[in-house]
């Protein structure tokens, strides 16, 4: 409705300005004549609209209704503007007179009014068409958005809970080795240890995005888990830098790291392995470390076992981040198997540059 009312409106003053400016001494007639004009016109195209409605989303049907039954439309506009103003003279007769035209070129004359009469009408039907289409255009966008976002946020959050059976399996992997070996004592703390931990883990509300400090404090929890069970094999430190300590990842991303360094470096050793977390922004980005000098990794290695937890990572790198982050494996400089996240500015997300 705003934009009939634009439209008519616009009509009316560019008209009342011509005439005001432009037109003969007295301008009262040819104001009314426009007003009148104007008036009938919204109330036609309102009822052009309605035809337009009633056509769906029907194009082809949307066009005709703007040919044939809008000439009619517009040559009915035309015929009560003349009549309205004519009253009671005869209409060709006050078009003759009123234009001062002889009487045989009224009638051309009324054709030549419904005609511009026409184009208007035609031209806000285009534009109506236009904004109709515009609208659908963004609806169904907002939609797709929408429906990806949540498709997105149920795979992430799939991803996310398909590692707590891998973990708890793990885990209770350890607890029966220290029963079968008969060290009771540490089985009842590694389970006490592991009940805090999944405490820890399930009572974040169910947070797919959890800070840097959070994520690795819940794997400082698990490793003073596996610390029950390797008293003298494992040692870790934690280096966090603390301008990306409130920095947003996905909660448990790096957990298969801690494990696979557990299971793959210190299971593995006869000796004390030093398993090292960091975190650190290194050229705009996060820089998410697992590291552990129990066990060298040759070009192309790919231990069994560890397929699983890292796949699982890329899952769920590429489902919010697409290109943008990465996972790599390999030696570092230091001569320690080391895991690598990198992860894109929190503010370039996957899903909103893309969406």
């Amino acid at each position: 409705m705003k934009s009939i009312f634009g439209v008519w409106t616009a009509y009316f003053v560019v008209n009342a300005l011509r005439a005001l400016l432009w037109g003969a001494p007295d301008h009262t007639h040819d104001l009314e004549d426009y007003l009148i004009t104007a008036t009938i016109s919204v109330t036609v195209t309102w009822a052009l609209y309605r035809l337009l409605i009633l056509m769906g989303d029907s194009t082809g049907r949307a066009l005709f209704i703007l040919t044939i039954p809008t000439i009619f439309l517009a040559i009915g506009v035309a015929y009560l503007t003349n009549l309205i103003q004519s009253y009671p003279v005869p209409m060709l007769d006050h078009i003759s007179l009123e234009h001062n035209i002889p009487s045989r070129e009224a009638l051309s004359h009324f054709f030549d009014t419904a005609f511009v009469d026409y184009l208007i009408l035609v031209g806000w039907g285009g534009l109506y068409l236009a904004m109709a289409n515009s609208r659908k255009t963004q609806v169904a966008l907002i939609h797709s958005r929408n429906l990806e976002r949540a498709t997105r946020e149920s795979e992430m959050r799939a991803l996310r809970y398909q590692l707590n059976p891998h973990f708890v399996f793990n885990a209770l992997n350890s607890v029966s080795s220290l029963i079968i070996d008969k060290k009771n004592g540490r089985a009842e703390n590694l389970v006490d240890g592991l009940a805090d931990y999944m405490r820890s883990v399930l009572n974040d509300d169910g947070d797919d995005m959890i800070t840097v400090e959070q994520e690795i404090a819940q794997q400082v929890r698990y490793l003073e888990i596996e610390q029950v069970r390797f008293p003298k094999r494992l040692k870790f430190e934690v280096q966090i830098d603390d301008d990306v300590r409130a920095w947003k990842i996905p909660a448990l991303i790096i957990q298969p790291l801690v494990e696979n360094a557990i299971k793959h470096g210190v299971a593995q050793s006869c000796g004390p392995v030093r398993v090292v977390i960091s975190a650190v922004r290194d050229a705009g980005r996060l820089k998410l470390e697992v590291a552990n000098d129990g066990r060298m990794l040759a070009a192309n290695d790919k231990a069994k076992g560890t397929g699983t937890g890292l796949s699982n990572i890329k899952e769920r790198l590429a489902a919010l981040y697409g290109p943008s982050a990465a996972l790599f494996t390999g030696n570092d400089k230091k001569g320690m198997a080391a895991a690598t996240i990198i992860i894109p500015d929190e503010q370039q997300i996957f899903r909103d540059y893309c969406l």
